[in-house]
């Protein structure tokens, strides 16, 4: 057939311009792929109620006609599994019911949890210590050394290698000749097939299994389940497998639903498909009123998103909240200016919550040291706080304690938690506190009783009780940190500063959010784009943006 233009042809529900009938027919091949069972698309940008509205009132729908044990809900991370059980579970109409967290345990869970229970002789996942057994029996996993921090954030690329290839259902040798080969170094497709034969023999051999096992021993092995109404939330972040596990799961059902937003699709080095959402959205259900962006963050997100509608061939209708808000610009973290006495006079002086998000990572570094050369409390998403709330309440509360104050017992057990044999009588100490009655007690009683020596209240400064870990260098520099913190007035509230990078942050909503554009390579520019619409949505009131630092800017071709 001639290769003929279509202009302005509806396909699929979305206006295409610039298209071919070729590429039509391979649309159409994507689509037919998939076509097992047609999942009605929820579509909408940004805070429009996806997860908090449409839902749960969905669910409180399903649960007129369906038994809660043949309803499920699908996400991708613990974090929004966890937030939508909570959310249902504080429903009248569920509550009557009487379901409970337990009940709704693997009902309510993510892709992996459900393939995992549907299996039987379920595995324990390979973990940082099987890794570092792993590593004594194999020299070639040393090559990259990682912490077990690092291990559980997905950056020994060996095992990236294999989740992005999978991802695609792409073999190894596959993946290897279209990837960015910079992603997995030091590995090359060579040692990465060497290594792949020991990973296999020690998952059979141990009876562990990775994330990827999961998703293909449900396809393969699971029982067709048994499901009246699968709603899959962030659907646009399924892989290729897990997309053909979640048409498995639909087998029998009579509802199936994907909640999500075609252009949040940023996980695409894991095998999502921005162009399968897109042209999904033909039949969707588009939500349109936002409840978190003003209209500041709300123009900004339109204007990031307008070179991807203009080639899709649409206008997606996003209506921002009454608030206005302001938008400010950073040279950098470390500049003064106007839009910094903003930043830190809000917030200092309000209790709204910030976000500091980046795609490169420097900006890391970036960001953790202003949080310390400022005084302020800061947190990484889904972690605890650089220091522990109740380790600087100690500094705060020690010399009232000395001065005579009553201290709660829970107080004088974080005490016990830092202090050292300066204060602290040998042999003395957590294991004898569960006889303890619980209420307030003075320094004096704990002398009496020979818990705390007799001169313990002449140490008023708790840094020179503190046990010290680490270089002396470093507990310097912390002490510097907690007294900044405590001169600028200690909040013993939620840490209200957080940061982390753009894919970690997805689904979350912060009051006001900054974005540093620094990149360390260059990537796509349509995956530019969506990375920065989902940073700047993040925010409701106002946003800040912190000028590139490197070579290269997010957002810019």
């Amino acid at each position: 057939m001639e290769d003929k233009t279509m202009n302005n042809k509806d396909f699929n529900g979305i206006l295409i311009k610039k298209s071919t009938f070729k590429d039509v027919k391979t649309i159409e091949k994507i689509i037919d792929k998939h076509a097992k069972k047609q999942p009605k698309f929820i579509s909408g940008p940004p805070g429009t109620g996806k997860t908090t509205t449409f839902i749960t009132e969905k669910y409180v729908e399903l649960l007129k006609n369906y038994s809660h044990n043949k309803i499920i809900i699908l996400s991708h991370t613990n974090v929004a599994a966890n937030e939508i059980r909570d959310a249902i579970l504080k429903l009248p109409e569920v509550k009557e019911k009487g379901l409970t967290k337990k009940s709704l345990k693997y009902k309510i869970c993510t892709i992996h949890s459900y393939c995992k229970s549907r299996l039987v002789g379920r595995k324990e996942v390979f973990s940082y210590e099987d890794h570092k057994n792993l590593s004594m029996m194999d020299s070639l996993f040393k090559l990259q050394t990682v912490t077990e921090s690092e291990f559980n954030d997905d950056k020994h690329q060996f095992y990236r290698y294999l989740a992005d290839a999978y991802g695609r259902g792409k073999s190894l040798k596959e993946h290897w000749k279209t990837c960015n080969k910079q992603r997995y170094r030091p590995y090359s497709l060579n040692s990465i097939e060497e290594m792949r034969v020991p990973y296999e023999k020690y998952k059979h051999d141990n009876h562990v299994c990775d994330y990827a096992d999961m998703i293909q021993d449900f396809i393969d092995k699971a029982v067709d389940p048994d499901i009246d109404a699968l709603i899959v939330d962030e659907a646009q972040d399924s892989n290729v497998p897990q997309r053909k596990a979640l048409d498995k799961m639909a087998t029998k059902a009579k509802e199936y639903y994907f909640v999500g937003d075609a252009d949040q699709t940023i996980f695409e080095f894991a095998g999502s498909d921005a162009d399968y959402y897109h042209r999904l959205s033909r039949n969707a259900e588009q939500l349109e009123q936002g409840h978190r962006c003003g209209v500041t963050i709300n123009s900004l997100c339109k204007r990031i998103m307008r070179p991807i509608w203009n080639y899709y061939g649409y206008e997606r209708v996003w209506k921002p909240t009454g608030f206005v808000g302001d938008h400010y610009y950073l040279p950098s973290l470390q500049t003064n200016c106007s839009a910094m006495e903003a930043l830190l006079d809000k917030i200092q002086n309000t209790n709204e919550t910030f976000l500091f998000t980046y795609r490169g990572t420097p900006s890391d570094s970036w960001v953790k040291n202003f949080f310390k050369r400022e005084g302020i409390e800061f947190a990484h998403v889904g972690n605890n706080a650089h220091v522990p709330k109740k380790e600087i309440r100690c500094h705060k509360l020690w010399p009232e304690f000395c001065r005579g104050k009553p201290m709660s017992l829970k107080q004088i057990k974080d005490f016990w938690d830092y202090a050292g044999s300066k204060v602290i009588v040998r042999g003395k100490g957590k294991e004898t506190f569960e006889d303890w009655i619980d209420r307030e007690y003075t320094i004096d009683y704990l002398i009496n009783k020979k818990f705390l020596k007799s001169t313990a209240s002449e140490e008023r400064d708790f840094s020179l009780i503190r046990v010290q870990k680490g270089k002396k260098e470093d507990y310097e520099k912390r002490l510097i940190y907690i007294k900044k913190i405590l001169n600028k007035g200690f909040n013993d509230g939620d840490v209200r500063v957080k940061y982390a990078n753009i894919h970690t942050v997805k689904g979350l909503t912060f009051d006001n959010v900054v974005v540093d554009l620094t990149m360390t390579r260059p990537e796509d520019y349509f995956t530019q784009l969506r990375l920065k619409y989902v940073a700047y949505s993040r925010g409701k009131f106002d946003c800040w943006t912190v000028a590139s630092q490197g070579k290269y800017t997010l957002g810019v071709r």
